[in-house]
């Protein structure tokens, strides 16, 4: 009785009810996508409710006709006290055999929700978010993957990762290192790209303000898929080895697979930065998405400088005084906002 006054029973007896919210209708769902077993569960208690309630419409009986009855034959005659009396026994009988019959059909439907849904505890869903100039290093989801947030970045799961799938979603970016389980699936949803992985390590940058979704892979293998077009169709899907890069374009649903030419792609949570003969105006751009920072070039011309060198672990500002000694440049700034600038003889 405990499991069936349980909260986790009333929600899906409430789905069927039509009496749930939009929120409790996605737990619901969710759980019709962990496997096959919950769907099979799901539409086996359905139709258990849907024999009760015929059952019970079939079964009704109504009290007041059977005491009129009752009281008409006690009319007729008193002489017939006997038969009265038997007639009133049976109409008692009669009476509680259709209340039996009621109550058999409402435990029955009872035990069709125990029995489809024991085992079922809806999905309760966890949310880590980095704030603005925030990058959270690490993070262990459930199943001992872990997962790294770039800043402004969002991800939701459930607290326990149930059926055959292992599924999240995430805005913004992430690194994910995935434990490997060939029986049940690690998947991403990324906007318009869902990202499915066995076990491997990879990026996911979906910031919806710039209409593309990007997955590089750093090691082991990962399937992006496009949501918005249907099976079977050319250009859904593209399958990334180490060393690739997938794009999805949000604006006309299209899928590319390059090589991935940006060694830093990662330097936000590494701090590892690899320049081979870049235009400074590039350096910039990475060391203000690494650190979180603003860096301006005071002359458009100083953009077109080339840089080379190799930073691992270093604080923003001793990158930027080397690229300072190297180009004889000023520096100014504090600790987030500094300026490049050619140095006034």
């Amino acid at each position: 009785m405990e499991n069936i006054e349980n909260r986790n029973w009333e929600l899906v007896a409430k789905h069927l009810a039509g009496e749930t919210n939009t929120h409790e209708n996605l737990e619901v769902e969710a759980w019709l996508k962990e496997s096959e077993e919950n769907r099979k569960a799901f539409e086996e208690s359905k139709k258990a409710l849907k024999k009760t309630d015929a059952y019970y419409r079939s079964n009704r009986f109504n009290t007041n006709e059977a005491w009129k009855n009752v009281y008409a034959q006690t009319a007729r005659s008193q002489g017939k006290t006997v038969q009265f009396k038997k007639k009133r026994k049976e109409a008692i009988s009669q009476f509680y055999k259709y209340a039996a019959v009621i109550v058999l059909a409402l435990l029955l439907g009872s035990v069709g929700y125990y029995i489809g849904f024991i085992n079922r505890v809806p999905a309760i869903y966890s949310e880590i978010i980095s704030a603005d100039k925030q990058v959270l290093q690490e993070y262990v989801l459930p199943d001992g993957s872990v997962v790294a947030l770039n800043s402004n970045s969002k991800l939701t799961f459930p607290k326990k990762f149930r059926g055959d799938v292992r599924e999240v979603s995430i805005e913004g970016e992430a690194f994910f290192d995935v434990i490997p389980n060939a029986e049940k699936p690690f998947v991403i949803n990324a906007g318009d790209a869902q990202v499915k992985v066995l076990g491997t390590s990879f990026t996911v940058n979906a910031y919806p303000e710039n209409k593309t979704v990007e997955v590089i892979v750093k090691t082991g293998k990962v399937q992006v898929i496009n949501k918005n077009i249907e099976k079977e169709t050319n250009n859904r899907e593209v399958f990334l080895t180490p060393g690739e890069k997938g794009t999805l374009f949000t604006v006309n649903h299209t899928i590319e697979k390059s090589v991935n030419t940006d060694p830093n792609f990662l330097s936000w949570k590494t701090h590892d930065l690899v320049f081979d003969n870049v235009p400074l105006g590039d350096v910039i751009r990475c060391l203000e998405k690494t650190y979180h920072i603003e860096i301006q070039l005071s002359e458009p011309e100083l953009s077109d400088l080339r840089y080379e060198g190799h930073f691992d672990q270093k604080p923003a500002k001793f990158v930027l005084d080397i690229i300072r000694l190297t180009f004889n440049l000023d520096l100014t700034g504090d600790e987030e906002h500094f300026v490049l600038a050619s140095r006034k003889n």
